[in-house]
């Protein structure tokens, strides 16, 4: 992926984010957010996420993400009426380890090739300034899943200012 066509990320946004997964974690459980944004091509921007449980209340009572049919169905319906799609999703993990287990490269939240997929560590304990403990993930053809680091020069999502 060209590092022109990344998407932006404000910020805030990201300090927000980061914060509202500690929270519905609370150090014991994984939470979630779909990433929301407009443009396509090499203008993608993040405008505003929504946390899974608001879309799934039930998404997060097995201490991992498990998201049903219905919580689709309030994401689409959702970015339909605010005229926007799903640029990325993240998700937490327990510890420090940010690549895909086996459940996440099966089961992409947006099984679609060049979907975003983040994880971050520590249930959403770590920097609310940078990506650079996040892993970065692109689900690719055939279901192959590429990974990325932050200060990679193709990497497919970065901080901006706003």
């Amino acid at each position: 992926m060209a590092a022109d066509s990344a998407i932006s990320l404000p910020r805030l946004t990201w300090f927000r984010l980061v914060g509202e997964l500690r929270r519905r974690g609370q150090r014991r459980r994984e939470s979630g957010a779909f990433l929301l944004g407009t443009g396509d091509g090499g203008d993608r921007r993040v405008v505003e996420f929504v946390c899974y449980d608001d879309l799934d209340p039930t998404a997060l009572e097995q201490g991992t993400v498990v998201f049903h049919g219905p919580g689709y169905s309030a994401l689409w319906a959702l970015c339909a009426r605010r005229s926007l799609q799903v640029l990325a999703d993240i998700h937490t993990h327990p510890d420090g380890e940010v690549g895909q287990s086996s459940v996440d490269k099966r089961y992409a939240m947006v099984p679609v090739v060049g979907h975003v997929a983040l994880i971050a560590p520590r249930f959403g304990h770590t920097s609310r300034w940078t990506l650079n403990e996040v892993g970065i993930h692109v689900l690719e053809r055939e279901g192959r899943w590429e990974r990325y680091r932050a200060r990679d020069e193709s990497v497919p999502i970065r901080l901006c200012f706003w």
